[in-house]
């Protein structure tokens, strides 16, 4: 995997054979096909691993059930996996090498950010049964959600180069002030509807 994970990141998905992962992790080619099926299947692996590695592939052993406390939890390992660096080269690869090689945006998204999204959305929608009324339709509330803590400016700035990445200290007032900001904007529609 981190044979795999630096070719990926030096040479990109499409630079990267099936043979140089194996010279590169020092082992035999049917040693790396015993595991993965294809590159397909290795570079997945890599994006779910980077999930895991942030606690966010399963919410459920982290959770309290406040509210406030879990978004800013959640909050914060989104913050800390968007701005990995590492997490920060794949995705500029991703958009660089997306629209030539078919199907690798589609990876990603499904190996990583869905896999997120849709554990939020489960959050939400259990919030909900448990009593929580001010919440709507989970993958809006996921939207919204990820809308008050990804500013897009910065996220813009951030890749391009011309910003610095948010230190732990300001990860963690983004987390903050974006679980207030959505406890507040759903209250206020809950009220007005």
């Amino acid at each position: 995997m981190a044979a795999a994970s630096s070719l990926f990141l030096n040479r990109g998905f499409h630079g990267t054979s099936m043979d140089a992962l194996a010279e590169a992790a020092g082992v035999s080619k049917a040693t790396v096909y015993s595991h993965f099926t294809d590159k397909n299947a290795l570079y997945q692996a890599l994006i779910r691993n980077k999930v895991a590695n942030y606690q966010l592939d399963d919410l459920s052993p982290y959770l309290g059930w406040d509210m406030r406390a879990d978004l800013e939890m959640i909050g914060r390992n989104i913050l800390d996996l968007i701005f990995d660096p590492e997490a920060l080269a794949m995705l500029r690869m991703v958009i660089y090498e997306g629209q030539q090689v078919p199907g690798l945006s589609e990876m990603f998204r499904t190996a990583g950010p869905q896999v997120v999204f849709q554990q939020l959305a489960d959050y939400f929608t259990e919030q909900k049964r448990r009593g929580v009324a001010y919440l709507g339709n989970p993958e809006a509330d996921c939207g919204l959600h990820s809308g008050l803590l990804i500013e897009h400016r910065m996220m813009m700035q951030v890749l391009i180069g011309s910003q610095a990445i948010p230190n732990a200290e300001e990860r963690q007032a983004l987390a903050q002030a974006s679980a207030r900001r959505f406890i507040a904007v759903k209250k206020s529609e809950a009220r007005a509807s």
